[in-house]
């Protein structure tokens, strides 16, 4: 009778991970457009392992979005749990003063994954995008910020627009590659010009997750 092993394999203290699977936080400076974007997306390609969070209201600007995607990850190595293969951290250009700062974080961590998905002046260029091409620069107009006027263009396209507007991803879906090409071309203009208003690298974040799972047609 050949000797049994003295390890059952059924009964782990540990889950068995994947070592082959990706796992990716999202850490989003908005509390409303952003994260309900990437959750309609993560539930429209079946991403379980994509976690998306929010940065507390008290700190919700670029550098925190650093920090607190910095925490998380330092969460993950120090409970010796596999740490997020990638980090992505989104926000806007707006008028934030530790953008820069922020960005230049990004670049020094990205040795641990790090990756930026900044949008110049807001998020709503990236959505904008999924109708028109334009590098028309969106400035400050009396009390309405380049933000603002960025999202005024939006509702001209989506009347009934506003921020955290559930189905956007869905909704705008048969447009998608539209607006990765669009954005991709604003993303060159910008680094050959050195003029980032408007541009976003939204897109790149989208073609990674599209890419998590195979999808090489967004309108599937």
């Amino acid at each position: 009778m050949p000797k049994r092993s003295g390890r059952d394999s059924s009964r782990r203290s540990e889950p068995l991970v994947d070592k082959r699977q990706e796992y990716v936080l999202i850490v989003c400076e908005g509390q409303k457009t952003e994260p309900q974007y990437f959750e309609d997306l993560r539930e429209k390609y079946q991403l379980g392992i994509v976690n998306i969070e929010i940065t507390p209201a008290e700190g919700s600007d670029p550098l925190s979005v650093v920090r607190t995607a910095k925490s998380r990850q330092d969460s993950k190595k120090k409970k010796r749990k596999k740490p997020f293969d990638r980090v992505y951290c989104v926000f806007d250009r707006d008028k934030h003063p530790r953008f820069d700062e922020a960005s230049q974080q990004i670049a020094a961590l990205q040795g641990q994954g790090f990756r930026s998905a900044r949008s110049w002046p807001c998020f709503e260029f990236w959505l904008l995008l999924h109708f028109r091409y334009t590098r028309q620069p969106f400035e400050r107009d009396g009390s309405r910020t380049a933000a603002q006027n960025c999202e005024n263009a939006l509702k001209s396209k989506i009347k009934e627009y506003r921020k955290g507007k559930r189905g956007m991803f869905d909704e705008l879906l048969p447009r998608l590659e539209e607006a990765k090409g669009n954005a991709a071309r604003a993303l060159k203009d910008a680094e050959s010009t050195g003029e980032n208003n408007p541009s976003t690298e939204v897109h790149e974040l989208v073609g990674y997750l599209q890419n998590l799972n195979g999808i090489r047609n967004a309108s599937l």
